[in-house]
């Protein structure tokens, strides 16, 4: 079977998101310029005022990121001149790559892909590109010792967003501030059916998120896919490196988390199609998206944030 990325170049855009990281940021771009996408969308918020030498970081990276794309492509760019901050300057960023494109891949500068990302990609995104049930494909598969055959592929129905995929159909109703949200799981029939310590979880965050107390833009995500119960499609093995665990990371500081630099594997060519039952969904419920799954520090941060203001 097959398992390089497709014996030529991607055919699917890439939106590129990046900031003040050269070191992950240069090798996550290598990765993308094996693949030769058609059309590269580079997007960096702006340097932040409370951090005078930051402008000098930032814009030295956009420079060396346009400077090393040697291939025939098409670049485009949204330089953001002041800092928006997490959720703003990213869900922007995808907003913009979505006028432009009706499908393509998401990278972040710490999401390191397998090169057969890229194909596992581009071939689902065209699939399923009128499926009214599936809302991205997603890279990211974090249940090491279950994986399954590596010519298959599972739902999920979370979005899950360390090397994603989507379309223009599915964005379109993304909204910041998730108005729809009611704060009753029980409006909302999966959440409804999630473990009681899952709809703790996303109770909490979704309450912060829409009091305004969380600079994130995935939950909103998140929500959608609750709210109108789409799915992601996962890869039976890990296809994303996440090497952004460090210090200096916005979200991910701890270098010894255990979802730090996971290995990853080849998908196999051709695709032999959706395997059956949710067992990665029913491990993300246990080991991620649960109230049992975070330090106890984190879990009454979100409780005080969730509980603000009532």
């Amino acid at each position: 079977m097959n398992t390089t990325s497709d014996n030529g170049p991607s055919k699917a855009p890439v939106l590129f998101l990046i900031f003040n990281r050269p070191d992950t940021t240069m090798r996550v771009f290598e990765a993308i310029r094996n693949a030769r996408p058609p059309r590269l969308y580079v997007a960096s918020d702006g340097p932040r005022d409370s951090r005078p030498t930051e402008r000098a970081v930032v814009t030295a990276l956009r420079d060396q990121v346009l400077a090393a794309v040697d291939w025939p492509c098409e670049v485009r760019t949204l330089f953001r001149d002041a800092n928006l901050g997490c959720r703003n300057a990213v869900s922007g960023a995808i907003t913009w790559f979505f006028e432009h494109e009706e499908r393509g891949i998401i990278l972040e500068d710490d999401c390191l892909p397998h090169p057969t990302f890229f194909r596992f990609c581009e071939e689902l995104l065209e699939k399923y590109a009128d499926d009214p049930t599936v809302a991205g494909i997603t890279g990211d598969y974090r249940q090491v010792r279950g994986e399954g055959k590596a010519n298959t592929y599972g739902r999920v129905g979370y979005p899950l967003i360390w090397g994603w995929a989507s379309w223009r159909r599915v964005w379109r109703h993304y909204d910041p501030d998730i108005k729809e949200w009611t704060g009753d799981t029980a409006d909302f029939p999966r959440m409804a059916t999630k473990p009681r310590s899952t709809r703790n979880y996303l109770t909490a965050v979704f309450d912060a998120v829409q009091q305004g107390k969380l600079d994130t833009w995935d939950f909103q995500f998140n929500f959608l896919c609750q709210r109108h119960q789409w799915d992601f499609l996962h890869p039976q093995g890990n296809l994303i490196t996440n090497i952004g665990f460090s210090a200096d990371a916005t979200h991910t500081s701890n270098p010894d988390d255990p979802n730090a630099a996971l290995p990853t594997r080849a998908v196999q060519f051709p695709l032999l199609g959706e395997a059956p039952g949710r067992a990665y969904e029913e491990w993300l419920d246990k080991k991620v998206f649960s109230f049992r799954s975070i330090t106890t520090k984190a879990m009454d941060r979100l409780y005080r944030w969730s509980m603000r203001g009532r």
